[in-house]
C-alpha cells in the first residue's frame, strides 16, 4: 500500500498532546509523528481535527447486536434477565436474522463510533466464521469462561485449563464476574482466585459486587476491570465501585455490553460513565482517565502492545474527531456519531467524511456513500445492503438508534 500521511491535526498519543501536526503511514503502521507538513506525496489535510487512537471496547456481544433494550430490573444476577431476554417478542424477532448480519451490525455500530478493536465476549467456534467479514478489528487471542457461579454457561474448558493457557500463549482471560447480589456470585472472585484464575491475565468483566477487600486483591495479582457503567445500571440499578478501583491504582477499560441491556456505542457509554461518577463520587472522572480507559488501559489488558497508543512503529489504527474547542480529551469524550470525522484501521481509511472520498479513490478502497445521523460519509463495505438484508428478515423497516443510517427498503 502506498504511503499517505494526516496533517493539520492535534495529535494526542494520549500522553502527549501536539497541535498542528500530523503522522506518516507506512503499509499498516506509523511511520513518523510529524510536528510540521508530512512528506509523503498523499497527504490527507485535516482542519479543526484531534488525531487519537482507535477506541477499544472491552466488552460487547456481536452476536446479541439489536435493539430496544430489554428487562425489568433490578435483578439479582444475570440469569434471570436472560430469562427475560429469551421471551421477549424483541428476541424472536432479532432470531429471524442470520448470524452473520448480527455480526456486521455488531460490527458497523461499532466502527461509526470510532472504534477500531472491540473485544466479543463468546466463544471461538461461535465467532471464528465472521471475523474476517467484520469492518473493523475483532480480538482474536483470548482464552475465556462465561462467568464463575455454579449456573456459568459452558464457555471454555473451565477457569484452571483457561487461565493456564492464557499465560502460555501470553492471551488475556476473560470472565464476566461479580454480576449480580446473589450470594454465589458475591463470593466470585475468592472462588476465581482459589482455582488459580486471578492474575494478570485476568480480564473481569462487571465486578458489581466487588468488595473494597476485592478491589485490593485485584491490584495485588494485576488483574483489569471492564467497567460496563449503562448495562449495569440498567439491569442492577448499581455499578462497581469504580471509584476505589481507580483509587488503588487498578486497570480500568470501559465496555458497552450489548445494546438490548448497554449503551448505544461507546461514544455514548463514555458520557453517561462520566455523569455518572460525579453523581455518585460527588467528584469529575476527567476525559482524560476515560480516553485512558478506551486506549491504552484495554491495549494493556488485553495484551495489544502495538495498540492503544500513538507512537513510531505501533499499528495505525486512529480515529480523528472533531474539534470541539475545549480540551482534545473532551473533544473525545463529548463526542457525537457526527463528529468522527475518519476511522483509519490497519493503515487503511475504513469510515469518514464524504468530503475523504478521493483518500479511497487513490488508495484503491472500495466504498459506500451514506448518510449518517444526518452527515454524508464513506464507509467500507456494504452497510446499506445490510440494513435492508435486516428488514426483509423481520418484514418491516428495522430502524436502530446506534446505527442511524438512511436507507430505502
Amino acid at each position: 500500500m502506498k504511503e499517505w500521511s494526516i496533517s493539520g491535526v492535534t495529535v494526542l498519543t494520549p500522553e502527549d498532546i501536539a497541535s498542528g501536526g500530523g503522522l506518516e503511514i507506512k503499509d499498516n503502521k506509523i511511520e513518523k509523528i510529524v510536528r510540521d507538513k508530512p512528506r509523503t506525496a498523499l497527504t490527507l489535510e485535516i482542519e479543526n481535527g484531534v488525531l487519537a487512537p482507535g477506541l477499544i471496547n472491552a466488552h460487547d456481544h456481536l452476536l446479541g447486536t439489536y435493539y430496544p433494550k430489554v428487562g425489568n430490573g433490578p435483578y439479582e444476577n444475570w440469569l434471570p434477565w436472560d430469562n427475560d431476554l429469551k421471551s421477549a417478542p424483541v428476541y424472536q424477532e432479532r432470531q429471524q436474522i442470520e448470524n452473520r448480519d448480527l455480526y456486521l451490525l455488531g460490527g458497523y455500530r461499532n466502527l461509526i463510533a470510532g472504534t477500531t478493536t472491540v473485544s466479543d465476549h463468546i466463544p471461538h467456534f461461535v465467532s471464528e466464521q465472521f471475523l474476517d467479514l467484520l469492518p473493523m478489528r475483532a480480538l482474536r487471542n483470548y482464552a475465556l469462561a462465561h462467568s464463575i457461579t455454579s449456573f456459568a454457561l459452558a464457555w471454555g474448558e473451565g477457569v484452571e485449563v483457561e487461565y493456564q493457557k492464557a499465560v502460555k500463549n501470553d492471551m488475556p482471560f476473560i470472565t464476566h464476574i461479580a454480576e449480580g447480589f446473589d450470594p454465589e456470585t458475591a463470593r466470585d472472585l475468592k472462588t476465581l482466585d482459589g482455582k488459580g484464575g486471578l492474575g494478570e491475565h485476568s480480564v473481569l468483566v462487571h465486578g458489581i459486587a466487588f468488595t473494597e477487600e476485592d478491589i485490593r486483591l485485584i491490584k495485588k495479582k494485576g488483574a483489569s476491570v471492564v467497567w460496563c457503567g449503562d448495562s449495569n445500571v440498567f439491569m442492577f440499578n448499581r455499578t462497581a465501585n469504580v471509584g476505589k478501583m481507580l483509587e488503588e491504582g487498578v486497570n480500568v477499560c470501559i465496555g458497552t455490553d450489548s445494546p438490548m441491556s448497554g449503551g448505544l456505542n461507546l461514544l455514548s457509554e463514555m458520557k453517561f460513565d462520566r455523569d455518572y461518577f460525579r453523581k455518585a463520587y460527588g467528584r469529575a472522572l476527567s476525559d482524560e482517565e476515560i480516553v485512558r480507559m478506551v486506549t491504552v488501559n484495554p491495549a494493556r489488558a488485553f495484551r495489544l502492545r502495538k495498540f492503544g497508543q500513538v507512537k513510531p512503529g505501533f499499528i495505525a489504527d486512529l480515529t480523528v474527531f472533531a474539534d470541539r474547542g475545549k480540551s482534545p480529551y473532551e473533544s473525545i469524550v463529548s463526542a457525537e456519531l457526527r463528529d468522527v470525522m475518519l476511522v483509519v484501521i490497519d493503515g487503511k481509511p475504513a469510515y469518514g467524511n464524504a468530503e475523504y472520498s478521493w483518500l479511497f479513490d487513490s488508495l484503491k478502497l472500495k466504498y459506500q456513500r451514506v448518510l449518517i445521523d444526518g452527515a454524508e460519509k464513506v464507509i467500507k463495505g456494504d452497510l446499506i445492503g445490510l440494513m435492508k438484508r435486516i428488514s426483509r428478515a423481520v418484514g418491516f423497516k428495522k430502524e436502530l438508534p446506534f446505527l442511524p443510517v438512511e436507507f430505502d427498503v
